[in-house]
């Protein structure tokens, strides 16, 4: 198969890797598997290069990772990393929601407010996927809103360490009410100037989600 210009590699990488992270959140391609370049573009039905591609963008949101001399493999987390990895989470999220408080403007309101509808509406039609990555958004949010760039990056480093272990459990309606209930607590928090509830709220919500994780592990 003839190579794509370069015109549309980025699109069709970006195509590959959404294909890819299905697969992989699915269940179809298991945490430490190897990524086979050459029957992943067989599967496809594209060549190497935009999957080779794709393979980066997942190596760069912690997906995947590469094993010198071996190639790409699914990333794989201890129990112990998972957890320490949520500690960590929390105390950063209670952090920039508490600098959130003080940086919120009219603006940052209304995407706030917005992403809760949206969350809200995926809840209603079950739609666990949306509300997955509606949720990231919102977390992301909250951090931009921090106004630190150091605590988002650190951020981001810890979700994309536990998205193998998150997503496949936004699958029930109650669990996305009671995850979004969390959240507009937290917004309304912040719209209310209470810089510790805020921070306490949001320490609490990613422990809850802990909880939840670990309860729906046990089961």
């Amino acid at each position: 198969m003839t190579e794509p210009s370069e015109q549309k590699l980025p699109l069709l990488a970006a195509t590959a890797a959404e294909e890819i992270k299905r697969l992989i959140y699915s269940g179809d391609i298991a945490p430490g598997s190897r990524l086979n370049e050459a029957a992943l573009a067989q599967q496809m039905g594209f060549s190497r290069g935009p999957i080779r591609e794709a393979i980066r963008i997942l190596a760069g949101s912690g997906l995947v990772t590469a094993v010198p001399h071996r190639g790409m493999f699914v990333r794989q987390m201890s129990m112990r990393d998972m957890l320490e990895s949520y500690d960590l989470r929390a105390l950063i999220f209670g952090y920039a929601a508490r600098r959130t408080t003080e940086y919120l403007s009219p603006e940052r309101t209304a995407a706030l407010e917005d992403l809760l509808a949206q969350m809200e509406a995926a809840a209603e039609i079950s739609d666990g996927g949306s509300y997955y990555e509606l949720n990231l958004k919102f977390h992301d949010l909250i951090l931009e809103y921090s106004n630190n760039r150091h605590a988002a990056r650190a951020y981001t480093e810890y979700v994309n360490e536990l998205h193998l272990f998150r997503r496949k459990f936004f699958n029930y309606t109650a669990k996305m009410n009671r995850s979004n209930a969390e959240h507009r607590g937290i917004v309304e928090a912040i719209k209310a100037g209470d810089v510790v509830r805020a921070g306490e709220l949001a320490e609490q919500h990613v422990l809850a989600g802990k909880q939840r994780l670990l309860a729906d592990l046990a089961d």
